[in-house]
């Protein structure tokens, strides 16, 4: 049996009459017979009781009419979520970002999003820089919010970005430079830093590394790696080291009497920043990213 028989069916049932029923579905009355009769052999049982002037459901047909009637509704409910999900308003999206992130205002974008499109279902996923990129050519990721350092290494990937965010120096208090301005990169050339990076990569791998090379022409001395911003503030407030971190990382910090938070400048005194973007991979075709993407260009990024 199929939708079509049910839609049939319904017709007859509601119209009994075989004539009217076959011209209110635009098909033949030889064509609603035959498929009235068809429905009725896969059924097993007689819906109608008919002769050349009269028809009538019979007790099974009356039955298999509120059921019929059912699936058709269902039927039709789940071709609406089917076309709705493929415009993005119904389905799921897999946001990734970058480890630190969830200090800003990154909730405040997620929960408007949310409230515009509560039928999209959102996953969160935390990660370092490289990891994220990697994530979306993967497919576990359909977009994330990342630092954009190194998007030309990755193919396919399409980029936007959304805002710049000044670097911070963090200090312990007594530290030898905690009463500066400002710094410069250089300034800490010789300095042990702690790191947001996953244990076990290489120097060479991890983008702080990468950073402070491009821009003081030095290459860090790492002696501890962490996951979390909190425990590396921790670790630079107990004078273990000192760390880098974007200022959204640290803007709840800023007046915390066990740190110093010190911004870094360029040779001319301009800030030292990093860009921040929403990336997403070019054959995903995730609808729900377009929704997300319209949503942003239209509503102004001011994390």
């Amino acid at each position: 049996m199929n939708l079509k028989q049910m839609e049939y069916f319904v017709a007859v049932a509601e119209q009994l009459n075989f004539t009217r029923a076959a011209r209110q579905c635009f098909v033949s009355q030889t064509a609603m017979t035959l498929q009235i009769q068809s429905l009725e052999e896969k059924v097993g049982v007689p819906l109608f009781v008919r002769d050349k002037h009269h028809v009538e459901l019979t007790a099974a047909g009356k039955v298999y009419l509120k059921e019929a009637r059912a699936i058709l509704i269902r039927a039709e409910e789940a071709a609406k979520l089917a076309r709705t999900a493929a415009e993005g308003v119904y389905g799921e999206l897999t946001i990734g970002f970058i480890r630190g992130y969830e200090q800003s205002r990154f909730s405040e974008t997620l929960r408007s999003f949310r409230e515009a499109y509560p039928h999209i279902s959102i996953h969160l996923v935390r990660e370092n820089m490289t990891t994220l990129y990697k994530l979306l050519e993967d497919g576990t990721c359909d977009v994330v919010f990342n630092l954009s350092q190194f998007t030309q290494s990755f193919e396919d990937l399409e980029h936007r970005f959304l805002k710049r965010y000044p670097m911070m120096a963090v200090l312990y208090p007594g530290h030898i430079l905690s009463g500066e301005n400002h710094l410069q990169y250089r300034d800490l050339a010789r300095e042990d830093f702690i790191i947001m990076q996953p244990k076990g990569r290489s120097n060479d791998e991890a983008e702080e590394v990468l950073i402070c090379y491009n821009r003081g022409g030095f290459i860090p001395n790492i002696i501890l790696r962490e996951q979390e911003v909190q425990t590396v503030l921790l670790e630079v407030s107990a004078g273990f080291g000192i760390a880098i971190l974007p200022e959204y990382a640290v803007r709840y910090y800023r007046n915390a009497r066990n740190l110093v938070i010190v911004p870094l400048v360029r040779e001319d005194g301009s800030a030292e920043q990093l860009d921040l973007e929403i990336g997403w991979k070019r054959e995903n075709k995730n609808p729900a990213i377009e929704k997300l993407l319209a949503w942003m260009k239209t509503h102004e990024y001011t994390e």
